[in-house]
């Protein structure tokens, strides 16, 4: 008996414990220290004395994803990871394309069909613009100036239901 009530409290504390990852499972509120420990490719970048709001502080210059070299920002509001960037240089716009459409197919196993499908211009442009919503993190796919492919990974803030 104490052994199964012992079972069923680590149980809670760690279900409880288990924070939102984003990307790689990193945890989205972590710190550059954090992240590192996790990503050890990842780089510190010099901080912008402009930037007030939220910052790239980490790096990873080249990861390979689905046939591309995409550089990665971590992007921090103070000391706590609100999105991760990927973003790749296809090198043409048909490229960006096939790379936008292999992530489409690889994000729709992983979390289901897209939120929503934005299309820029005419039906026959090569934008890409989908979201997905999964738990509480948001994963955004874009084709940028019809070279650049963009991978978003960020997180949402709980919804509040007892507003007085």
């Amino acid at each position: 008996m104490t052994k199964l009530m012992l079972c069923l409290v680590s149980l809670l504390f760690t279900a409880g414990a288990s924070a939102q990852a984003l990307w790689q499972d990193v945890p989205v509120g972590a710190t550059p220290a954090e992240v590192q420990a996790l990503m050890p490719d990842a780089r510190p970048l010099p901080l912008d004395p402009a930037s007030k709001d939220e910052a790239a502080r980490l790096e990873i210059p080249a990861f390979e994803l689905a046939g591309a070299t995409f550089k990665v920002s971590f992007v921090f509001k103070g000391d706590q990871l609100q999105r991760i960037s990927l973003l790749a240089n296809a090198g043409s716009t048909d490229e960006a394309r096939a790379l936008g459409q292999r992530l489409t197919t690889s994000l729709r196993s992983r979390y289901g069909l897209e939120m929503s499908t934005r299309s820029r211009g005419s039906t026959s442009s090569v934008t890409i613009d989908r979201q997905w919503n999964f738990r509480r993190t948001v994963i955004h796919l874009q084709v940028v100036d019809d070279t650049f492919v963009r991978l978003d990974y960020s997180g949402q803030a709980p919804v509040r239901n007892n507003r007085l």
